[in-house]
């Protein structure tokens, strides 16, 4: 951007509400990402741009004005955190205050852009008010508002308020901003009054919920992709994204064909597609629910989204029984979207300890909804040319995100198609990752021409996936990809013993199943050798950062056993120590009452 000065101005607010409260359960998770992130956390930065249309003039008192308004109005945007000594947050809501606005007084319009990427390029603190806010003015007259968001005040539902507040109060006539800026024009839910009258819900509803939770995660695996890994690209997470009218015209034609709605359609491709690049029966992801149901959350600015685990088979069912299951699931999902978190992560915990894996929940679906804004509007004769043909964008990218990261953000579904995935270029390079973009473009075309197509047909002749190779060494069990090798090097590695080896065994279910032989290294009187419960739990806590690893279904303690790699029927012939499952017996759940 070419060398510019600026001016720094100040934005004062002045307001008879303030106070102190719990955290939303929505904001609750965001700081816990956070926490898990830092230093990096400039990727959940939410940005937008406000154009001024040209001939209207809009002067940077008009801009004050206009902000003050919304500042003063929803309350989020003046609010601080501050983490008490247990370590849970609260939310300080201040009355009064002053807004740094930078004022960059540039020679073009074009500038807006560059000004916009400099406020999201650092991460939020504490000390700051949870917005930034940059003026671009151009001859003296305002031509574009910048504002990053924490997603701490907001989530991308609530970023489309602030929009749409900012751009009615700019246009607005003079005397009709003094009617604006005496009174919130639509009802609102602030976010201390969301979070009192969550902390009032529950009974049935919660039973409902974790039912739900505890039935889908039980279906998650300890690693979605059994690829090799690669040496990652820079940056590591790239962000890709395809504008697509075809697939647009596709999605319509195909939840018409298949009498479902657009978002199931999109939903069960997407699961089509993960499923095929996973090799596993199940496609299992988190599902971004809005949780905007009343009128007032519609028009609030705050953080209402949570994610919710979701399973679905696709095997090989016909794509409308997958889009149906996929309705089906989203509907159930949003039903139970606003809970508690923090039961949600001691729910996942309580799932992965029964199964003896640490899940793999790094595979997201967001689709953006913001009840219609902007989606369906028509498409202006500029945009129709320009995404005639499919397009792609690399939009840079994070180099520090969770590794196996597979994100999809939906940002448009009807004219015209536009998707980004961010996944970790460990397992896919960029150029597959634009490969996947078109696979789906494809699997949205063919779902669209037939009847009954199954996965396999849609997918057929992929490039993107073609030379994607599983790694021979992995086994299926229970629904995950286990390499028994580096469980016996886990096991090794944790308990130090004079000698183990893991065996794949046909369980009392007919399906496969893992057991451990292992001698202790200090087997005889008076050390008491380990007990399987006791071996079960060491090698759960050393499972994360392990790929391919679930703890055995099965532990055989012995007194000595073979100095090489034997067979099963060798270690049976010494003398047994103790042997059992180690895992504890699942607790019964109530039943998933939330089928539809």
């Amino acid at each position: 951007m070419e060398r510019h000065e600026t001016d720094l101005v100040l934005v004062e607010f002045s307001t008879a509400t303030s106070g102190v409260a719990d955290l939303t359960w929505g904001q609750d998770q965001v700081c816990r990402w956070m926490e898990n992130s830092a230093p990096y956390t400039e990727h959940m930065n939410l940005d937008v741009l406000i154009e001024c249309e040209a001939g209207t003039r809009t002067t940077l008192d008009d801009v004050r004005e206009a902000l003050r308004v919304v500042i003063e109005r929803h309350e989020s945007l003046r609010t601080r955190l501050n983490v008490w000594e247990d370590g849970s947050y609260r939310q300080f809501v201040c009355a009064s205050g002053r807004v740094p606005v930078r004022v960059h007084h540039c020679a073009t319009h074009e500038a807006t852009g560059v000004v916009l990427e400099e406020l999201r390029r650092l991460p939020f603190t504490v000390f700051e008010w949870p917005l930034r806010v940059a003026v671009v003015t151009v001859s003296g007259v305002v031509s574009g508002v910048a504002l990053c968001l924490s997603h701490v005040a907001t989530d991308g539902w609530g970023v489309k308020v602030i929009a749409g507040d900012l751009r009615e109060l700019l246009s607005a006539a003079p005397e009709e901003r003094d009617a604006l800026s005496a009174g919130p024009p639509r009802p609102l839910l602030q976010p201390r009054e969301h979070a009192a009258a969550q902390r009032r819900a529950g009974g049935r509803s919660a039973v409902r919920a974790e039912a739900f939770w505890t039935a889908q995660l039980s279906r998650f695996p300890n690693d979605r992709f059994p690829l090799p890994l690669r040496t990652p690209e820079s940056p590591r997470f790239p962000k890709i994204t395809m504008r697509s009218p075809a697939a647009a015209r596709a999605l319509a034609e195909a939840a018409a064909r298949h009498g479902t709605t657009v978002n199931a359609v999109l939903t069960g491709a997407l699961a089509v597609l993960v499923s095929a690049l996973s090799g596993l029966e199940d496609a299992t992801f988190r599902l971004f629910c809005a949780n905007r149901t009343s009128a007032e959350s519609r028009n609030s600015v705050g953080t209402f989204f949570q994610i919710i685990p979701v399973a679905l088979t696709v095997a090989d069912l016909p794509f409308r029984d997958i889009a149906h299951a996929a309705w089906q699931a989203s509907l159930r999902a949003y039903r139970v979207g606003e809970r508690d978190p923090r039961r949600l992560d001691l729910l996942t915990e309580s799932v992965a300890s029964a199964r003896g894996v640490d899940l793999d929940l790094e595979c997201f679906l967001n689709i953006h909804g913001y009840g219609g804004q902007g989606d369906g509007k028509a498409l202006t004769a500029l945009e129709t040319e320009a995404t005639r043909l499919t397009a792609f964008d690399d939009d840079g990218g994070f180099d520090e995100w969770e590794p196996g990261k597979f994100y999809v953000d939906v940002w448009r579904v009807s004219g015209c198609f536009e998707v980004t995935l961010s996944a970790d270029t460990a397992l896919f390079s960029r150029d597959r990752l634009t490969g996947f973009l078109s696979c789906l473009e494809e699997v949205l075309l063919r779902a669209a021409a037939r009847d009954a197509p199954r996965p396999k047909d849609l997918v057929r002749g992929a490039e993107a996936l073609a030379g994607l190779r599983r790694r021979e060494d992995l086994v299926l069990v229970d629904g995950c990809w286990v390499d028994p090798a580096e469980v016996q090097a886990l096991l090794t590695q944790i308990l130090s013993p004079r000698t183990a080896q893991v065996f794949i065994e046909t369980g009392p279910t007919g399906r496969p199943s893992l057991t451990a032989y292992l001698v202790p290294r200090q087997p005889q009187k008076p050390q008491k050798p380990p007990s399987p419960p006791e071996v079960h739990r060491l090698l759960l806590a050393a499972l994360p950062g392990h790929r391919f690893v679930m703890t055995p279904h099965r532990y055989v303690v012995c007194a000595a056993g073979p100095d090489a790699p034997a067979t099963v029927e060798e270690w049976r012939r010494y003398e047994v120590l103790s042997e059992g499952p180690g895992r504890e017996s699942p607790t019964p759940h109530a039943p998933d009452a939330t089928r539809t």
